[in-house]
């Protein structure tokens, strides 16, 4: 989730998307990656490279060296390791999906009344399955005139306000 909201606000933003702040980024694998996993890359590889220099300047030197030599050679690394660990892990990571869908979707899908009878100005219940497998319990009515009953199946045309949708009787009962 919090990844999801990095990646949403660094969309946002025109500067970021182009010239050399883009270029960064990109080869950070910002994008193929969640930013909260490119993080997590950068912090575990900047740790761990300047651990092991350091230890190896112990066995060298048998001191260790300055952090101002450090920190900028251990970033150098870092950034090296996260781009090319980045292009080998990115296609096993998935991707932000949300199955989470606007009530401006359910025009256009069909739905089942399962309210007793629904008379123009008078809705009942009708049980919608998105195609994510999702069940949604709306308001449906009628145009002006006709009738639905429990078990019909009915389009959804449009949406009259808050919570209430328009429908009509299945124009395809062949097929749907």
């Amino acid at each position: 989730m919090l990844s999801g909201a990095l990646d949403a606000h660094l969309d946002h933003y025109d500067s970021i998307t182009t010239g050399h702040i883009s270029q960064a980024l990109h080869y950070l694998n910002i994008g193929r990656l969640p930013a909260l996993v490119v993080l997590c890359l950068l912090a575990g590889f900047f740790g761990l490279i300047g651990i092991l220099l350091q230890h190896a300047c112990l066995m060298v030197w048998q001191s260790p060296l300055s952090n101002l030599f450090v920190v900028p050679v251990s970033l150098l690394f870092t950034i090296i390791a996260v781009h090319y660990t980045g292009k080998i892990v990115a296609p096993w990571i998935p991707r932000d999906h949300s199955s989470a869908i606007t009530e401006e979707e359910y025009i256009g899908s069909m739905a089942l009344i399962t309210g007793h009878q629904a008379t123009s100005g008078n809705p009942c219940e009708g049980k919608l399955t998105d195609q994510f497998g999702q069940i949604h319990y709306l308001l449906l009515e009628p145009e002006e005139g006709k009738i639905f009953t429990k078990g019909d199946k009915v389009l959804i045309i449009c949406r009259l306000s808050a919570t209430r949708y328009l429908a009509e009787n299945n124009p395809w009962p062949q097929i749907l």
